[in-house]
């Protein structure tokens, strides 16, 4: 019931944001209003819930994708081309994503894991984790606001992580390497509302 409630929720979120109401998701999951106070208290417990379900279930599966690369620009990079393939592949996701405009502890930690590492590595040069940290969620989330008014290309989503890459400081032949990598399928998220390609 938990599952349902939040697969419902979510294009609710997208489309509402914080103005959705308990009863919108009493619609759209065809529950009693009891069930839903069995799972959530409030319309910011569901939001929560949602937003940490689906962040994690990335996360994870970007993690079982990258899991092979020693190298924190490939951990990046490649993280990077797979957030924003699934934000191009799910529209919905995506959305909701946006309307947030923060990030659950799951992916703060990966994010600021490859980073520190990365620059003791000297793969990175930038002056500090959080501006670095900064810049690289900055862009992915304008780019996915882009997604949210246009489709943009495979290409594009590449163009994002290069300069994500380089604004890190990661040399330029290391940046193609990382972009020149086949991306395959990844395992779909178990949350995935509405998928395109």
């Amino acid at each position: 019931m938990r599952t349902r409630i939040l697969r419902a929720a979510l294009p609710i979120f997208a489309a509402h944001g914080e103005r959705a109401v308990i009863d919108d998701f009493i619609r759209a999951a065809d529950i009693a209003r009891g069930t839903f106070y069995n799972h959530f208290r409030s319309t910011q417990a569901l939001l929560e819930a949602t937003q940490q379900w689906l962040e994690n279930d990335l996360i994870l599966s970007i993690q079982g994708e990258i899991a092979g690369f020693a190298n924190p620009a490939d951990r990046v990079g490649m993280g990077v081309r797979w957030w924003l393939r699934r934000a191009r592949q799910d529209p919905a996701w995506c959305a909701f994503t946006v309307r947030l405009r923060h990030h659950g502890e799951l992916v703060e930690r990966q994010v600021r894991a490859d980073l520190r590492d990365g620059l003791a590595r000297s793969v990175f040069h930038f002056a500090s984790v959080d501006v670095a940290r900064d810049q690289l969620v900055g862009t992915v989330q304008e780019t996915m606001y882009r997604m949210t008014q246009r489709a943009v290309s495979l290409r594009h989503v590449d163009d994002v992580a290069r300069t994500v890459l380089r604004a890190l400081g990661t040399s330029p032949a290391m940046v193609e390497a990382v972009v020149a990598r086949p991306l395959g399928r990844m395992r779909r998220p178990a949350l995935s509302v509405a998928v395109r390609d």
